[in-house]
């Protein structure tokens, strides 16, 4: 307790005042530049840049309604491409090493589209981006189900994003979004998969009830977020070739404090992965040699079922973080004194949406 208050006095009271920066210029003025200077300086650094085709811009030229980067009006296509193409600048100068693209191209009705002329217009669209990636970057393809469309979706499982991925070449990996899937997948089959096709991406952590919910990581199925690290784990000690995976939090925060939401988030990762490291890997092995099927469910289970909480505490102690992350983040009462630098802005309201 002595040790959390003198923590909390630390962050409530840092020793010298900090103040938001905010970078302001024209076009062409070199705020990405200063952005990863200052990035580099401060110790932040920066994974993928995601693109977005799937809302319009303000003065936007032409639409997005009716998809992007497959698009049948090839100006359209031409147009996401070349976002794409900005975003990877953009990326170099912030010292970025991949693209993440999501699109939400897709169908609402049978007919509506043909089913493999636009993916076809996808992979042209992907392989005009893939060209301009720079000799040490990496493309990531992020699949979903449905939603915004309906009927179909361009890139809408693991399946057909392996198919690009494979297509484009050896940059393109597979990014696996945990709220993407059609109901009750067996995720970690997922992962495996890629993970043996060396087409293994990263990840958006995030956790589901029903479909793309984006709740926060482990607050609806934390057995589903173990056996996932559980592949990681296992790949990881196999040495498994191209296995470099990226990890993101994508999550929507509507009836929690976002910051409080995040640091829970990541301690539920870091969980699943200690779990993950407990399982005794040669007697599992063994069990599952010799098909005692029980056992090696136990074994398995055994990792899940153990509290790591007080291990995780002292690893954030021991690196210079709070034992309760919480407790000291509410204490310093952050987000009061920084409501008051930055002023909510103006905008509609519709209940928890």
């Amino acid at each position: 307790m002595a040790q959390l208050a003198q923590a909390s006095d630390r962050m409530a009271h840092p020793r010298a005042p900090r103040r938001g920066l905010v970078l302001i210029g024209f076009m062409g003025a070199g705020k990405s530049t200063v952005a990863g200077e200052l990035a580099k300086a401060l110790g932040v650094g920066f994974d993928a840049v995601n693109s977005n085709t799937f809302q319009d811009a303000a003065g936007q030229t032409l639409s997005y309604k009716f998809g992007s980067l497959s698009h049948s009006n090839k100006a359209v296509r031409d147009q996401a491409v070349a976002h794409n193409i900005e975003c990877i600048e953009i990326g170099e100068k912030l010292g970025s090493k991949a693209l993440t693209v999501w699109i939400a191209d897709g169908s609402n009705f049978p007919g509506q589209s043909n089913l493999n002329r636009v993916f076809d217009w996808y992979l042209e669209s992907l392989g005009a981006i893939y060209a301009r990636l720079p000799p040490n970057w990496r493309v990531f393809l992020e699949h979903k189900l449905c939603e915004p469309a309906f009927y179909s979706t361009v890139i809408s499982d693991w399946g057909t994003s392996l198919m690009a991925a494979e297509a484009l070449g050896p940059k393109a990996a597979c990014l696996v979004d945990l709220g993407h899937h059609a109901p009750n997948v067996n995720i970690e089959q997922i992962v495996a998969r890629l993970i043996r096709a060396g087409r293994l991406a990263g990840f958006h952590f995030n956790d589901s009830k029903y479909g793309d919910d984006d709740l926060d990581a482990g607050s609806i199925d934390p057995f589903r977020l173990f056996r996932v690290f559980n592949e990681l784990v296992d790949a990881s000690a196999r040495g498994a070739p191209g296995f470099e995976p990226a990890y993101m939090l994508d999550q929507s925060h509507n009836v929690t404090d976002p910051i409080e939401s995040l640091m829970v988030s990541a301690i539920e990762v870091q969980r699943a992965y200690a779990q993950a490291l407990l399982i005794d890997r040669p007697a599992l092995e063994a069990a599952q040699e010799a098909n005692d099927v029980m056992l090696a469910h136990r074994i398995f289970k055994t990792g899940f079922t153990t509290d790591v909480s007080p291990i995780l505490a002292e690893a954030r102690r021991r690196g210079g973080g709070a034992i309760d992350p919480i407790g000291v983040y509410r204490a310093s009462k952050y987000r009061a004194h920084k409501a008051k630098e930055r002023p909510a802005a103006a905008g509609s309201s519709s209940g928890i949406v």
